[in-house]
């Protein structure tokens, strides 16, 4: 009888099991997970800690000694972007390929003083073309664009860009 007990009992325990993995699972509601008192407690414990240590800093003279202390607070004005840029001392993208190109340039006109007809010569002019295109495609102003350079106004061009 026993054994018959326990075979029914094992039966009826996976069925149990079969219908637990098939009935959906329903998560309590968040107010049953968390105990608010609790919470409230801590935050209102962190403020109070942060508040003492405040007061304690501004009691032995801490604020008089931050660096700036007295001094108007600089705001930037203007595109924030370029004033963070310009005080982690870093060059626009624009900037950066003007300076690429003018390195082609400077190639292409030396080598068209030493063999004239080059194929190395169209490699970088081609490039410095690519960069312009680039170039032109970033630059914030439409004085700031280039032209496209060939060997024929490569030494005008470089005239009228950088000297």
């Amino acid at each position: 009888m026993l054994n018959r007990e326990r075979e029914e009992r094992r039966r009826h325990g996976h069925q149990g099991e079969q219908e637990a993995a098939e009935r959906p699972i329903i998560p309590l509601p968040k107010e049953t997970l968390e105990d608010r008192d609790v919470i409230l407690h801590a935050q209102l414990e962190q403020h109070r800690l942060a508040n003492e240590a405040y007061e304690e800093f501004v009691k032995n003279g801490g604020l008089e000694k931050l660096p700036g202390f007295g001094k108007p607070i600089e705001v930037p004005t203007g595109d924030i972007l370029a004033s963070i840029m310009k005080q982690a001392r870093v060059q626009p993208p624009f900037m950066m390929l003007r300076t690429e190109i003018r390195k082609n340039m400077e190639l292409a006109m030396e080598l068209l003083k030493q063999d004239p007809g080059s194929p190395e010569i169209d490699a970088d002019l081609d490039d410095a073309n690519k960069q312009i295109t680039e170039l032109n495609y970033q630059a914030p102003s439409l004085s700031l664009h280039r032209r496209k350079l060939t060997r024929e106004n490569l030494q005008e061009q470089y005239e009228r860009w950088y000297r």
